[in-house]
């Protein structure tokens, strides 16, 4: 596995611009874990895999869940934003811990709290204790994407990171895929209780080996001035604005893709499962790429991010259009492209905060604005069903999320027009 992805990137490697002053981004001299950064960065998306397969998979298993307490799409809508909401509680508190004590003592710390609500999970006896549970479970949740964008971004301090990022993101496609690709047959053989006895089991796993290999210090001293809390806002001000537009796409995708399959074309639960794992396989490939796309054009993140934005919405004006029975190879296609922009953002949007305010404050931006990218996965699912139930269609619930992604694309294009204009005056 570590040395198909050195074959990947070697050349990516190879050919960075004569005269760089930074290492190479995968060179082992001078990277301060006591393992290399591919088999570092291999660790930190199986810890963020684990979190993913459980809390993407709420969502996965929303048809599960929408049978035995006969929810509407809109009721389904509520109960799988239940983790994402936790999380954005959580996210920031974490960020400002995981800056003060560090990501390897905080990610030993909340490993076991974690496990223990999994556990928890499939023993819940009603819907409003599963929703409260579910909320509780995403609040320590939010330790892992904390944890893992900080640790990342500390250990490749002076080397180029957006690929190291977009890497480490692709954890949450993974984690989502494979929910997709196992959950809804785990819960058919092993039943709620068995299935996440199971996932606490995983969970404890993936977080340990990663806190093992996390750097006890940063790589550095780092000794920027603390920039004001109003400065701080105002920075992350147009990510977190086009990221809770884009969070849409990744979230109402991921909820509404398997009840849009099975009830506009017919396909079994199984068949639509492998459908939407192959768009988190696509928003996998899309993080890898666009983190290295914007490592490239040093400086212009945000246009990348616009360019996310427009293969998500040009493949859901096609879902939307989509005749009944359409061929299986067809869908896959179309969700594969689908998934290279709705999920492929996330961590061009991490690393453009993280890189807007001083070292000593990235944990923090960074986490809060995962957070506000949360608020938009809340908000996201419920108006998409609501959509859907008022108009008797998923189509016209598809059409409004490609205005908001047309939206994010306008926006990014403005924030690149106001640095430009900026750096002329």
């Amino acid at each position: 596995m570590i040395g198909s992805f050195r074959a990947i990137f070697a050349g990516y490697v190879v050919n960075k611009p004569l005269g760089s002053l930074k290492p190479s981004i995968f060179a082992r001299s001078g990277f301060p874990t006591p393992i290399g950064p591919l088999p570092f960065l291999f660790l930190g998306i199986v810890s963020q895999s684990s979190m993913s397969l459980i809390q993407q998979g709420v969502a996965v298993l929303g048809v599960v869940f929408a049978r035995q307490y006969h929810l509407s799409l809109a009721g389904l809508g509520i109960l799988v934003v239940a983790p994402s909401l936790g999380m954005m509680v959580g996210l920031i508190p974490v960020g400002w811990i995981v800056d003060r004590i560090g990501p390897r003592k905080l990610l030993f710390f909340v490993a076991w709290p974690m496990a223990a609500l999994v556990w928890t999970v499939g023993r819940a006896t009603s819907f409003g204790t599963l929703w409260f549970l579910l909320f509780i479970m995403g609040i320590t949740f939010g330790s892992v994407p904390g944890v893992g964008t900080k640790a990342v971004f500390l250990a490749f301090a002076g080397r180029d990171r957006g690929l190291p990022m977009g890497i480490r993101q692709t954890g949450v496609p993974i984690g989502a895929a494979l929910s997709a690709f196992l959950l809804p047959q785990w819960v058919n053989a092993w039943g709620f209780a068995g299935l996440f006895s199971r996932l606490a089991v995983i969970i404890i796993v993936g977080s340990l080996g990663f806190a093992f290999v996390i750097p006890t210090a940063p790589p550095r001293a780092v000794r920027h001035h603390t920039m004001p809390v109003s400065q701080l806002w105002k920075a992350l001000a147009f990510p977190a604005v086009i990221s809770i537009l884009l969070v849409g796409a990744q979230y109402d995708m991921l909820t509404f893709t398997i009840p849009d399959l099975v009830q506009r074309h017919g396909l079994t639960l199984a068949l639509a499962g492998i459908v939407l794992a192959v768009a988190q396989i696509g928003g996998g490939i899309g993080r890898i790429g666009f983190g290295m796309i914007s490592d490239r054009v040093s400086g212009h993140r945000p246009r990348v991010l616009g360019w996310t934005a427009v293969i998500a919405g040009i493949a859901m004006l096609a879902v939307s259009l989509l005749p009944h029975h359409v061929p299986v190879t067809v869908l896959i296609v179309l969700w594969f492209i689908l998934g290279l922009g709705a999920v492929g953002w996330n961590a061009l949007a991490l690393t453009w905060a993280g890189e807007s305010v001083p070292e000593n404050q990235a944990g923090l931006a960074m986490t809060t604005m995962a957070s506000l990218i949360y608020v938009g996965a809340v908000l996201h699912p419920p108006l998409f069903g609501y959509i859907a139930d008022r108009t008797g269609s998923l189509k016209y619930s598809w059409l409004w999320l490609t205005g908001c992604m047309a939206l994010a694309f306008i926006l990014s294009w403005l924030r690149r027009w106001r640095v430009s204009r900026d750096k002329v005056l």
